[in-house]
């Protein structure tokens, strides 16, 4: 079993060749620790490492030039959120093996001050079955910056505009499966203005005291972005 839930091997009788699979003999597979690498594949893209063509309005971060090869890049299932597929990577020692991938569009999360107090949203999440206590959040647009993106956001779920935006971070996240990039916005100066949710949105604004924000976010249920946004902001001094 590989450390990386998102590496597969290739069938030691298959190979990827184009749109097509080719038998190869168990000759040509090579045994590296537990698992089985492919030794030969092909791809029919020029450069299998090239993003992809998105068209879909939302901003789409994609990784740079890989330091390992990438000999195919394909991908396997799509949805209007949602692309996943795998590469398959030449390795240091010289085997190939697939890893799998999925990708989502960029989103920010904003930290919204309002006086002594943080600007959450409370919403029930179907993934996990759970009410969550959130920062408010969302896709950021094709075109938009994440300073724009979080203006927005804030706006559309909270019903306040802010004065002043600030990035705080970007990153990648959950790397050994997503290509999925977040970004974290601080914003303060808020002014009441109308709440404009989307119609798959059913989410009510709370306010907590900036001096429990941290104990708040850590109680469970609770989930990854919010306790990031919370734990940056109050790295920055801003808490």
């Amino acid at each position: 079993m590989t450390d990386d839930p998102a590496a597969e091997t290739e069938d030691d009788s298959e190979t990827a060749s184009g749109s097509e699979t080719e038998a190869v003999g168990d000759s040509e597979t090579e045994a590296v620790g537990d698992s089985e690498t492919v030794s030969d594949a092909t791809t029919t893209a020029d450069d299998p490492a090239a993003p992809p063509v998105f068209d879909d309005g939302r901003r789409h971060d994609w990784p740079g030039e890989p330091s390992w090869p990438v000999v195919e890049s394909a991908g396997e299932y799509e949805t209007g959120w949602l692309q996943a597929g795998y590469d398959l990577v030449e390795q240091p020692d010289g085997s190939r093996k697939r890893y799998y991938w999925a990708e989502l569009a960029t989103a920010v999360v904003v930290v919204a001050r309002a006086d002594d107090q943080l600007v959450f949203v409370e919403q029930y999440r179907p993934t996990v079955r759970e009410t969550q206590l959130e920062l408010p959040a969302g896709i950021v647009e094709e075109g938009e910056s994440f300073t724009t993106a979080a203006e927005r956001e804030l706006r559309e779920e909270t019903g306040f505009a802010a004065e002043s935006l600030s990035l705080l971070q970007t990153f990648w996240c959950t790397t050994g499966l997503l290509r999925h990039r977040r970004a974290f916005v601080f914003a303060d100066d808020l002014t009441p203005v109308e709440q404009s949710l989307d119609d798959n949105e059913f989410l009510s604004p709370r306010a907590i005291p900036v001096e429990r924000a941290v104990d708040v976010v850590r109680e469970q249920p609770t989930n990854d972005a919010t306790i990031e946004g919370v734990l940056l902001a109050r790295e920055e001094g801003l808490l």
